[in-house]
């Protein structure tokens, strides 16, 4: 499969025929897989910082001088003051969280669905799919880190770099569709795939991505 075929911009990171505004073949091939290509980097040096860090803290921890030579002990009103605090509430909370996360895994299914939209569509117009399948990438390795917890705590700030993920994606579809709008709802008109369905199909990609964000920053909650 090429990467991109018949796009009448030209295949540079300018259009050929507007010179102000970036071609699809850029965005395809390099702006949208760049936030997998910095989210798997990210993701590596995250994981190797973190595993020194809690083999770091273990050591410290098993030292016989490590860690505070001094225990505070609860009064029998602190534990009664938790005891109810931990009760209904953190059930709520619990119900909630679980909910979350199934809005939350169900929305990562359905943007897979709609990237494997945009490829089939793009690919039935015989306009090349640029590196987009990298975008399945990323969306199956944040949903594992979401749901191991960051790898069983190995990624160090995991939460935040799935969210910084999310919100990447999100702009730089964003970016797509302002240029995709710039050239004209019009343009690809009677092909397969027309400009007009593929700012659609990008646009609720990233409603959805803004969602994750959202979903994503609550689950630090």
């Amino acid at each position: 499969m090429t990467l991109c075929t018949n796009r009448p911009e030209g295949f540079g990171p300018l259009s050929h025929l507007y010179s102000h505004i970036l071609t699809s073949c850029f965005l395809d091939t390099i702006l949208v897989p760049l936030c997998t290509w910095l989210y798997l980097l990210a993701l590596v040096i995250l994981a190797v910082t973190g595993t020194r860090l809690s083999t770091r803290v273990h050591h410290q921890s098993s030292s016989p001088f490590g860690g505070s030579r001094f225990r505070s002990s609860k009064t029998t009103e602190e534990v009664e003051i938790n005891e109810l605090e931990t009760g209904d509430q953190t059930r709520r909370h619990a119900k909630t969280q679980k909910t979350l996360s199934i809005i939350y895994y169900l929305l990562i299914l359905a943007q897979i669905c709609m990237c494997v939209l945009e490829i089939v569509r793009l690919s039935l117009a015989h306009l090349g799919i640029g590196l987009l399948p990298f975008t399945f990438v990323t969306l199956i390795t944040a949903g594992a880190v979401h749901f191991t917890k960051g790898l069983g705590g190995r990624v160090f700030g995991w939460r935040y770099l799935n969210l910084a993920v999310w919100i990447a994606l999100g702009v730089t579809n964003a970016v797509k569709v302002a240029e995709e709008t710039k050239e004209g709802t019009g343009a690809r008109k009677g092909s397969k795939y027309p400009v007009s369905d593929e700012i659609t199909d990008v646009s609720v990609m990233i409603g959805v991505y803004a969602v994750l964000s959202i979903l994503e920053n609550a689950s630090r909650v």
